[in-house]
C-alpha cells in the first residue's frame, strides 16, 4: 500500500459501483448472493461523526478543559441514482413492490435496513471498497416529476451499529482495492 508522499495517491474524480441488500428481520444479507447494483448514481458521500463530551476543570481562577471524551459515533451517506427502476421508486419511497400488478404502495417499510457496498473504480488514484453493515435509507429530497434535467433520486442513509456480526468494525470496512474495468467486466482484487 502506497504512503504520502506519492502523487498516485491523488484521486481528481470519483467513480464507481453502488450495490445494496436488504436485512430480513434481524439476519443480515450474503455476499454477492443478495446484492444487486442501485444503478448509475453521480454522485456518493459519506460522512462519519462525534460527539465529545468535554470536562471542565474549576480548580484555577481559569476553567480549563481536562477531558474531551467520545461520547458518540454515527455516520450518514448520501447518494444519487437517476436510474429510475422500480426497485429504486420502492426503495425512495418506502414501500412494498407488487411485481404482478407493477405497483408500489408508499410509505409500508420506512425502517426497512439495507447493507451498501461501494466499489469505487477511479480514473486515476486508489481505489477502495467500502461495506456499509446496516444502514436504514429514506429519500434526502422531493423527486421532481416535471422538469428539463435527468431525474435523479437522493438518498440519505443513517448508520447503525451491527455488533452481532462485526464486533470489531460494527459501522463499516474500507479494503484498498485493485480494480480493473473493460467495457463488459469489472473485476476486483485485494491489494
Amino acid at each position: 500500500m502506497t504512503e504520502p508522499h506519492s502523487t498516485s495517491l491523488y484521486s481528481p474524480a470519483g467513480r464507481g459501483i453502488l450495490y445494496i441488500a436488504e436485512w430480513s428481520a434481524t439476519t443480515p444479507p450474503t455476499d454477492p448472493d443478495d446484492y444487486v447494483q442501485i444503478g448509475n448514481c453521480p454522485s456518493m458521500e459519506v460522512e462519519p461523526t462525534m460527539e465529545r463530551r468535554p470536562h471542565y476543570s474549576s480548580q484555577s481562577g481559569l476553567r480549563t478543559r481536562d477531558l474531551n471524551p467520545v461520547v458518540q459515533t454515527e455516520y450518514t451517506l448520501n447518494f444519487e441514482c437517476d436510474e429510475i427502476a422500480a426497485s429504486n421508486l420502492q426503495r425512495f419511497f418506502m414501500g412494498t413492490l407488487d411485481a404482478a400488478s407493477r405497483t408500489i404502495a408508499g410509505l409500508q417499510r420506512a425502517d426497512q435496513e439495507y447493507a451498501l457496498k461501494f466499489i469505487s473504480d477511479n480514473p486515476i488514484g486508489p481505489n477502495q471498497e467500502y461495506r456499509f453493515w446496516r444502514v436504514t435509507i429514506g429519500p434526502s429530497g422531493p423527486m421532481q416529476l416535471i422538469g428539463d434535467e435527468y431525474q435523479q433520486l437522493s438518498f440519505t442513509g443513517e448508520g447503525l451499529a451491527d455488533s452481532a456480526n462485526h464486533a470489531l468494525s460494527p459501522y463499516f470496512d474500507i479494503k484498498y482495492i485493485t480494480t480493473t474495468t473493460t467495457s463488459t467486466t469489472t473485476t476486483t482484487t485485494t491489494a
